[in-house]
């Protein structure tokens, strides 16, 4: 039987599968070890802020690798002499924000003492210290998208390691619990707001001025996208939950029994569904103002790295948010 390896969906439901594979072979690995599901947030970590760097033309505004790459160096680094220190979880918050700022003044730095940059603002007649001071800003933006969304993921890989339910007992299965239920919120999200846009169509979601920035999606997609980040996250608790007794005790502890908890986990799904989506939009509104189709072409049938997670950055955010709440609070 012939098998047409350029049709598109194909494509794209077979480079989907992979992903998936791969994701799973890094979860049983981070079995032996939580540090190399870290290794892995880093790469991808670097292939995206690469995309995303290629796709704004940051290099054109005073931005390169050589100041992104040591910030991420740093900022990982600082994150695990905390956590070998014990830091608290305000600490970490505040080094990794005077992190920032140190490299934010670098690059201020940098761009004053590069010739070619002051070359550049003389032939644009532009004002050295308002070109640098742009260029910071756009370190910055690169810093909080993709890098600092992405990293979230690093304290959800070790949140387990910090939680306890009131009889002292650690629960370091929850760290995967938190893991899986942002890959899942949204994989499903994507995956029902992709089928029920196809299958209902209907309706624009944005409105007809906005539309030149996501013009295939629909509010009947949007509203199956809904559907899958609460099915999403309901199937995690049903997973791991019944399997799991220290799970079981923290949830109940912090979102109530059976009723509640499914209720607070019915709004993570739907809020979670809605950043997803956000991510997504997002995304696509950085790609035509760009004027690309997608961030790059490493995954076939769906573009780059960023054009498969631009939902999961905004959803582990959240996730990150929502559970380290509940640890320091």
């Amino acid at each position: 039987m012939y098998i047409n390896w350029q049709n598109k969906l194909l494509q794209r439901v077979v480079t989907g599968a992979a992903l998936v594979l791969i994701l799973a072979v890094f979860f049983v690995f981070r079995l032996l070890t939580v540090w190399i599901f870290d290794a892995f947030i880093l790469v991808l970590a670097l292939l995206a802020v690469i995309e995303v760097m290629r796709c704004k033309q940051s290099h054109k505004k005073g931005v390169h690798l050589v100041y992104v790459i040591p910030y991420m160096v740093i900022a990982y680094s600082m994150f695990v002499l905390g956590y070998i220190a014990e830091f608290g979880f305000w600490f970490h918050i505040a080094i990794q924000v005077i992190v920032i700022a140190v490299f934010a003044l670098y690059v201020l730095l940098m761009n004053y003492m590069d010739k070619d940059f002051i070359k550049e603002c003389a032939i644009k007649k532009v004002g050295v210290g308002k070109a640098a001071t742009h260029s910071t800003l756009e370190f910055l933006k690169i810093v909080l998208y993709p890098i600092v969304l992405l990293f979230s993921l690093i304290p959800l890989n070790h949140l387990g390691e910090f939680i306890t339910t009131e009889g002292g007992i650690f629960v370091p299965e929850f760290a995967t619990f938190a893991l899986v239920l942002v890959f899942m919120i949204a994989c499903f999200t994507d995956t029902f707001a992709y089928a029920a846009g196809m299958t209902l169509r209907g309706p624009k979601l944005l409105p007809k001025k906005f539309n030149y920035i996501s013009p295939n999606k629909t509010i009947s997609g949007f509203i199956g996208g809904l559907f899958g980040g609460v099915t999403g996250a309901l199937m995690t608790v049903l997973i791991f939950v019944p399997n799991e007794s220290t799970i079981q005790e923290f949830i109940a502890e912090n979102f109530g029994y059976a009723g509640w908890a499914t209720f607070w986990f019915i709004m993570i799904g739907l809020i979670g569904a809605v950043i997803n989506t956000a991510g997504d939009l997002y995304a696509s509104y950085l790609k035509r103002k760009a004027g690309i189709k997608d961030m790059g072409n490493v995954l076939p049938g769906h573009g780059g790295i960023m054009d498969r997670i631009d939902g999961i950055l905004f959803t582990s955010m959240f996730i990150c948010v929502v559970f380290l709440t509940i640890v320091a609070f």
